[in-house]
């Protein structure tokens, strides 16, 4: 995502909260839309009642949300804190967000260190963990500064961390002024380690290239969240690129109850696309997610339509549809739900009139206006099903 794409969300973000008539346009295609849904189920009738159960409970209720651009934005998925679940804490985050990313929940500050991305094919023997993003220090004292927008500023943190030497990797610093080290005892291996802390704080590397592979930020009690694990330009089976073990280790640290699913635009645009690969590598991965969170379910969103500019116009990506199919297959097999994009904007007047109502942009992606749109396009079909 472009600069100048991200100065248009701040823009339209300010123009709408002030003036509010985007908002007056998104209730009334959400009233006109009613009778039109987006969302397919094929999840059985017996685990709508678990997760409507779980949700009513209100009680240590787990969202996850793997995905590409659509979700790294944090537009998505903010939405989804404010009305599916009273979110209390972050869950899983990134240990630096790379350019044009965001987590709305954290902000971030750094300096000397370098941010390692598994989207990139030069980094394809690195040791990626759960989410591929890598936080690395150029220099001994390079600093990571990070608070939360919560109102709520102690909480359980655990650290994903690695480095050269068997000695103090990081120096933890927080509000309160306390000091915590993270000592690797194994060398260039990935290390865990939980501490209590209140937000902000400071974190300093001990060692030259000592990396930091994310963090789990939550509640002893009671732990709501909504995390995102997403990249801009990541493809389906952009898990391929990280290390199984440590992600299984990961995946053991937080239980989901709601897993979603929010690929496919980047593999559209992919030449050697292959339909029997991408749907092999899904269901692979969503095995792999629900052994170790027994109880989840699965959403798939399949994106909006896909174009890609060429020369002055914008053509549609020749895998599209293709994969549009391959994802209803996958949650027809799996039996998942499937939020599908690209029916809800048809059902709404097409791309262009999206674009013409300041919804979307001329290519793949949508505006914050329209991201807002989807999301509560998508909880207002959930209902449908599940009473929350």
């Amino acid at each position: 995502m472009s600069a100048n794409k991200i100065k248009l969300f701040l823009f339209l973000f300010l123009f709408t909260n002030l003036f509010g008539s985007t908002n007056d346009l998104i209730d009334k295609i959400l009233i006109q839309s009613k009778n039109h849904s987006a969302l397919t189920s094929y999840v059985p009738k017996k685990d709508l009642k678990k997760i409507e159960k779980k949700l009513k409970s209100e009680n240590n209720i787990g969202i996850r949300i793997f995905g590409d651009s659509h979700i790294a934005a944090d537009f998505f998925p903010r939405v989804l804190r404010g009305y599916l679940i009273k979110s209390n804490s972050i869950g899983f985050a990134h240990a630096l967000q790379p350019k044009y990313q965001q987590n709305l929940n954290l902000k971030y500050s750094y300096k000397n260190f370098e941010i390692l991305n598994s989207k990139n094919p030069k980094n394809a023997k690195l040791n990626f963990p759960l989410g591929g993003i890598i936080a690395k220090a150029k220099d001994k004292n390079a600093k990571i500064n990070i608070d939360t927008t919560l109102n709520k500023k102690k909480f359980e943190v655990g650290f994903l961390f690695k480095a050269e030497h068997n000695s103090n990797a990081f120096n933890i610093k927080d509000a309160r002024g306390k000091n915590f080290y993270l000592r690797s005892f194994k060398n260039n291996k990935w290390s865990y380690k939980k501490l209590e802390l209140t937000f902000p704080l400071e974190i300093t590397a001990l060692q030259k290239n000592a990396e930091l592979g994310g963090y789990f930020i939550t509640n002893k009690n009671n732990n709501n969240f909504l995390d995102t694990i997403a990249i801009n330009g990541a493809k389906s089976d952009i898990w391929l690129s990280w290390n199984p073990s440590v992600v299984k280790n990961e995946l053991k640290l937080l239980n989901s109850d709601l897993i979603i699913l929010a690929y496919g635009s980047n593999d559209a645009l992919f030449q050697g696309f292959e339909k029997q690969t991408f749907k092999n590598n899904l269901k692979h991965w969503i095995k792999t997610l629900k052994s170790y969170n027994k109880n989840a379910i699965i959403m798939l969103i399949s994106p909006p339509i896909v174009t890609y500019k060429k020369n002055q116009t914008y053509e549609l990506a020749p895998n599209f549809f293709t994969i549009r199919k391959a994802l209803y297959e996958v949650a027809k097999e799996e039996k998942t739900f499937i939020f599908d994009m690209y029916k809800f904007m048809q059902d709404t007047g097409g791309k262009n009139k999206w674009i013409e109502q300041k919804l979307s942009l001329k290519d793949v992606h949508l505006t914050i206006k329209g991201y807002e749109l989807m999301a509560k396009k998508m909880l207002e079909d959930l209902k449908k099903y599940i009473h929350y």
